[in-house]
């Protein structure tokens, strides 16, 4: 069980995000290509204002890793406050064949392109998906609190309006509107 809290850097120039990064001391981590699978239920329907589950599968230099998640929502104002209950799985079919049977019939898969950075106490993601997903790539910003990331996004000059607690699946939605 791990505590998140984040918010997202929606429409703005990733490229110079990362080079801002960069000069301030931002450390790169990793890169990784994710395939995630959210899953719901129309007979046992799970709430955003409850969470979401998740299947993740992260192929890095490290190698392949498999996750299955149920990211529980404290809270969405001013920033994502989420509780991730999550664990290592062997076989992603098992488990879909799994949740079949306990009546989990909807599901989305997207593909993302992740590069992940350090800085301080701070976890910076820049996030590319497929296009049917999410058009257009994403920051996310995870720090222990709320303040944390409000002063580092007032000392990278984000403006406001471009923070976002939307989770991917709204998101999506709000592109349909």
């Amino acid at each position: 069980m791990e505590r998140e809290i984040e918010v997202k850097l929606l429409d703005i120039n990733v490229e110079e995000f990362e080079d801002k990064i960069k000069k301030i001391g931002g450390k790169f981590v990793k890169e990784e290509n994710q395939t995630n699978i959210t899953i719901n239920s129309t007979a046992h329907k799970i709430y955003k204002k409850k969470g979401y589950l998740r299947i993740r599968i992260s192929e890095s230099s490290d190698g392949e890793k498999k996750y299955f998640t149920f990211k529980e929502n404290v809270s969405d104002f001013k920033a994502r406050d989420n509780i991730e209950h999550t664990t290592e799985i062997t076989s992603v079919d098992d488990l879909i064949n799994i949740l079949k049977c306990l009546g989990y019939d909807i599901y989305h898969t997207g593909y993302k392109n992740r590069k992940k950075y350090s800085y301080k106490k701070f976890v910076i993601d820049i996030d590319t998906w497929d296009k049917e997903t999410y058009p257009k790539p994403y920051v996310e910003i995870e720090a222990p609190s709320m303040e944390d990331i409000y002063h580092l996004v007032d000392k990278l000059e984000i403006p406001r309006d471009h923070v976002s607690t939307m989770s991917i699946d709204e998101l999506r939605k709000s592109l349909k509107k």
